[in-house]
């Protein structure tokens, strides 16, 4: 996988529809076990409530999903908040809707429509970011050629780790790795061969993302 996208900061929204309480709990899961205790511990701490109906994707590879209507008609609740986070492409993420019946009924088509819109206006404030397959690298430069060294990693799409200033600059970036070689090349050129860039690593870096 080159890349995936995840909620990383538990993130609570509510809404009223009809009288009725929506309250969208979303976190960030590690596995399908880690899911399912969130799921008992939300459920736990919203027990007086009529509902609470959940989905998640567990894994990066979005093989592990799970949905429940909790006491809903079935395919109103479960599987429409399931579908706004894969149309988002939304993994290693739970998505928990609490509802607090309000005393009117809202119908199969209106009961998808507030379940679906919980969770993307839940997901509309929440910290999601996407993670890419990116080569983690450090280079030192002198304080001269800092400023033009950022803008071409700011220009490749790369983003600053760390920049410790000592004798010279040492800039620690990450960048998508089919960018960084096109990177390199540009930061040698750009010093006169003056720079040694060292990969320390391939891992996934996490990249604001704008929903």
């Amino acid at each position: 996988m080159k890349e995936y996208n995840q909620v990383v900061e538990p993130y609570v929204h509510e809404i009223i529809i009809k009288k009725s309480r929506f309250i969208t709990t979303l976190m960030p899961v590690s596995s399908r076990e880690n899911a399912d205790t969130k799921v008992q511990e939300i459920s736990k701490r919203y027990n007086d409530a009529t509902h609470n109906c959940y989905c998640y994707i567990s894994n990066i590879i979005a093989t592990e999903q799970r949905f429940s209507d909790n006491g809903e008609p079935q395919g109103t609740a479960g599987i429409p908040m399931l579908e706004v986070i894969k149309k988002r492409n939304i993994v290693m993420t739970l998505a928990v809707v609490t509802r607090y019946f309000g005393g009117v009924k809202l119908g199969v088509g209106g009961l998808v429509r507030a379940y679906s819109d919980s969770v993307v206006e839940a997901l509309a404030g929440a910290d999601v970011r996407r993670f890419l397959m990116s080569d983690v690298c450090s280079f030192d430069i002198n304080y001269s050629l800092f400023p033009r060294a950022v803008e071409l990693i700011e220009k490749a799409n790369g983003k600053i780790i760390s920049i410790d200033y000592n004798a010279g600059v040492t800039i620690n970036y990450a960048v998508q790795c089919e960018n960084n070689d096109d990177l390199i090349a540009k930061l040698y050129d750009y010093s006169s061969g003056k720079v040694d860039i060292k990969i320390l690593n391939k891992e996934y870096v996490d990249y604001k993302l704008v929903l």
